[in-house]
């Protein structure tokens, strides 16, 4: 075997060995009308299934608290998520054309997960404030419910969508116009405290403080749920196909092999 074989086999190994880590987008739509609600950025990870953002009936972590009452882009909630599991993968969405703004009705972010192993980061989790509100979040309780692997490595994730009876209250701060983000001539950094503990949020009246206030991007507020109202939907797909590179292996050795 020559010096350009040896060179050919090892490139392969090691594209190989590259073409194991897979890179996830997660793409998520504000499915709410123009009127109605939105989202701060989603907080996404990837993960073994250790990673227990938070518990219903426990109080909320500081992390969870720091999005559910200011959104944000989460970089406390992100080390907790790092502290749960080093090699977690973590990071939150933005708008198409860049930035960590709102996720405003109709409007869609994505991010990128890179380099995710599928064994190491199996389970997908999510986190986001939903406002207006004090301390309203979407997440998922159990971190197992939504896979983006299976137990052979196999990318299976599918999309799904949430309804409205999916929201949670942090239980951190009183529901109220007072310290509401979203909403013109109030601050997310007031509120009165409330000391509680997680539990679903009240998505029928939960509301009716902002009905007719003026939203930071200028619009009225005006909406209503009920269980079924959708909310907001997740869609993944593999970018690119994780056999591109050791497809690109295979052909440089055979150029090599021929010569």
């Amino acid at each position: 075997m020559n010096r350009y074989s040896t060179f050919a086999i090892l490139s392969l190994l090691s594209l190989s060995t590259q073409a194991m880590a897979v890179d996830v987008r997660v793409t998520v739509t504000n499915l709410l009308g123009p009127t109605s609600s939105a989202f701060s950025p989603i907080i996404t990870s990837a993960h073994s299934g250790a990673v227990d953002q938070f518990n219903s009936g426990s109080a909320a972590s500081p992390g969870v608290e720091d999005v559910a009452e200011l959104g944000a882009t989460g970089a406390t909630l992100i080390t907790e998520i790092l502290a749960q599991q080093p090699t977690a993968i973590a990071a939150p969405t933005q708008n198409a054309g860049g930035g960590f703004g709102p996720l405003l009705p109709g409007a869609s972010q994505s991010v990128v997960l890179s380099g995710l192993d599928p064994m190491a980061n199996r389970y997908f989790s999510y986190l986001s404030m939903f406002v207006p509100s004090n301390d309203t979040f979407i997440g998922n309780d159990s971190p197992t419910a939504i896979q983006l692997f299976d137990a052979g490595g196999a990318f299976i994730a599918g999309g799904f969508t949430l309804t409205a009876d999916r929201l949670w209250d942090a239980g951190s701060e009183v529901n109220g116009l007072f310290g509401s983000a979203f909403i013109a001539g109030q601050s997310a950094a007031d509120g009165a405290d409330e000391g509680g503990v997680v539990t679903a949020a009240d998505f029928a009246n939960g509301f009716d403080f902002y009905q007719g206030q003026t939203t930071g991007p200028g619009y009225v507020y005006a909406s209503s749920f009920n269980a079924d109202t959708p909310i907001i939907s997740f869609a993944f797909e593999v970018v690119p196909e994780p056999t591109t590179a050791a497809l690109a292996a295979l052909l440089a050795l055979a150029a090599c092999l021929r010569r």
